[in-house]
């Protein structure tokens, strides 16, 4: 039977439970097939919501039944995530709305397949009440923004002055504090990376998502789309190449983890699917990266979350403690602008979103950047060394020997990532605690270097990984003398040693930490007062140990000779 759409005339009655969020959906400028979903409002929540609606509105029964309709809820998350993250959401004094919200996000399978339908029945979807919103996300990939290459080129060192003070965001002094990323986790949305690349293929900590692969053609040099996994390992390599005086050195490299999630698999390509399943991976205190980008006015690159499904995952997410970094897109967008105010009405996902900066003490935004009010900070957008792609560099012809100048909001995202990574294992360490998004966020933006140029065309600042670490000691310390906590005291005797020290102090037992000056973790227990460790196979030098008892935390400094 011939399919039929709009044969029936639906008038109702908007309920002003509000902003409203309805026709923002667009298609994607080149994709030939999209997918539908639909969110039904609150007001509509029951057990059984289809049957539900359709028993309290026969115009929309009708409606469905005509057109062939099914729902789906294919999000993917367990009624004991979708707890588990309530409870946390509540934790951080939110209301668990946005976690209950997707217990009513259904994906539409019809007979419908052309765009110009598929756009016509999310139009007529959004006639009924109790629909909040539908949202059209593209089945093919979007093509991520070309990486730009520079004239000139400066060597491996000098191309890594991020690491290094302003006009780098200071990642040396983590480092020098003991700082490397320990105690975080990290999950990257996009098209995955080259596993192979001597920057990653050593790396146990940096891995591919289990259980999925990517799509065949894409790890095919001769394909098309190949090249689309450098993307993702120049963004691996920025956080978690090892330090080790060969190539890179990641910002983060010691890390718990770093996961690649995938939009396209040998499944299909689908974003929907690549950030639930990187949400239901994650806890509270974990980061994930958004390094993909959308179809705004004109198909001008802006922030994923524009399209209304991924907002929507997204302010679950940070609301459940997991912190959201993403791309503001290389669409050179004014947020501010009329064509943004529904985006802007649904209010603040909770994500940190980045845009693109120069890499001097200007830090004024580049050329080709989204900004506006919601962007919230700055990374370098241009210069930033990388794997991958080989316009800097191929060693010996060999792929996986390939280097780049990185850039764009997809070079910034990384950078920002670095600076909150090795802030949240600073906390993690100094507290048992983590930030949340939202402590984040502000930490982020109070303690940057200020943008400069043209501030009407607004990025925010650039992360200072030591004004944010010196920041919060403040306020611990602050803390600490406001509730009386007496600190935390040890002694490393004898200093300098030669083949064992002891850590006196008058607690029972601590869990230590010996890490060297290039930051590097080499030994790591759990000590009583005035036991010996051995220290012999140590090379001389100076080390830091990090010391706690599980509530307080202090850092002496030893040297072996």
């Amino acid at each position: 039977m011939k399919t039929r759409i709009f044969i029936i005339s639906i008038f109702c009655f908007f309920l002003s439970f509000g902003q409203s969020r309805k026709g923002e959906f667009q298609l994607q400028k080149n994709s030939n097939s999209h997918s539908l979903y639909v969110t039904f409002s609150k007001n509509s929540n029951a057990v059984d919501i289809i049957n539900y609606t359709q028993s309290k509105n026969p115009e929309f029964k009708e409606f469905v039944r005509e057109n062939g309709i099914s729902f789906v809820n294919d999000l993917g998350f367990s009624n004991r995530k979708l707890s588990e993250m309530a409870e946390s959401s509540k934790k951080n004094k939110n209301s668990g709305e946005s976690i209950e919200k997707l217990r009513r996000i259904f994906k539409i399978e019809t007979s419908v397949k052309n765009n110009e339908d598929i756009l016509k029945l999310a139009e007529s979807f959004e006639k009924f009440s109790e629909i909040e919103y539908a949202s059209i996300l593209s089945n093919e990939p979007i093509e991520p923004p070309a990486t730009a290459t520079f004239v000139i080129t400066p060597n491996l060192e000098a191309s890594q002055t991020y690491l290094f003070e302003n006009p780098g965001i200071n990642v040396n002094y983590a480092w020098s504090r003991g700082i490397t990323g320990q105690n975080v986790r990290v999950r990257d949305v996009e098209y995955g990376f080259h596993k192979t690349h001597e920057m990653l293929v050593d790396r146990n900590t940096v891995q591919l998502e289990s259980g999925v692969s990517p799509n065949v053609s894409l790890t095919t040099p001769t394909s098309t789309y190949y090249s689309w996994l450098d993307h993702g390992t120049a963004v691996m390599s920025i956080l978690g190449s090892a330090k080790d005086n060969i190539g890179l050195s990641g910002s983060a490299y010691n890390a718990t983890e770093m996961k690649g999630f995938l939009e396209w698999t040998t499944a299909s390509y689908n974003r929907v699917t690549a950030v639930t399943r990187a949400i239901n991976a994650s806890q509270a205190g974990d980061i994930v990266l958004y390094e993909m980008q959308t179809g705004g006015q004109n198909s001008n690159y802006v922030p994923a979350e524009y399209d209304n499904l991924i907002w929507d995952l997204t302010k679950a997410a940070t609301e459940s403690g997991i912190i959201i970094i993403a791309a503001a897109g290389n669409g050179n967008e004014n947020l501010d602008g009329s064509f943004y105010a529904a985006y802007n009405a649904r209010g603040n996902s909770g994500a940190i979103i980045v845009g693109a900066g120069t890499n001097t003490t200007a830090h004024s935004k580049l050329s080709f950047s989204t900004y506006g009010n919601r962007v919230d900070v700055q990374g370098w957008g241009q210069n930033v060394l990388a794997a991958g792609y080989g316009g800097w560099a191929t060693y010996d012809g060999d792929t996986n020997r390939t280097y780049t100048l990185f850039s764009g909001t997809s070079s910034a995202t990384p950078i920002v990532s670095s600076a909150a990574i090795l802030i949240q294992s600073y906390y993690r360490q100094a507290t048992g605690q983590y930030l949340t998004p939202a402590a984040m966020k502000s930490l982020l933006v109070t303690t940057g270097i200020p943008q400069g140029g043209v501030l009407t065309t607004k990025i925010g600042p650039l992360p200072n990984i030591k004004a944010a670490i010196e920041q919060l000691e403040s306020s611990l310390v602050l803390s600490a003398r406001n509730t009386n906590v007496t600190p935390l005291k040890i002694e490393v005797y004898p200093n300098p040693a030669t083949n064992s020290i002891s850590v006196r102090s008058p607690e029972k037992n601590i869990d230590f930490e010996i890490i060297n000056m290039a930051g590097q973790s080499i030994l790591k227990g759990s000590t009583s007062s005035d036991e010996k460790l051995n220290i012999s196979n140590l090379p001389k030098g100076t080390y830091i140990i990090n010391a706690t008892d599980g509530q307080r935390r202090v850092v002496e400094k030893f040297i072996k000779q």
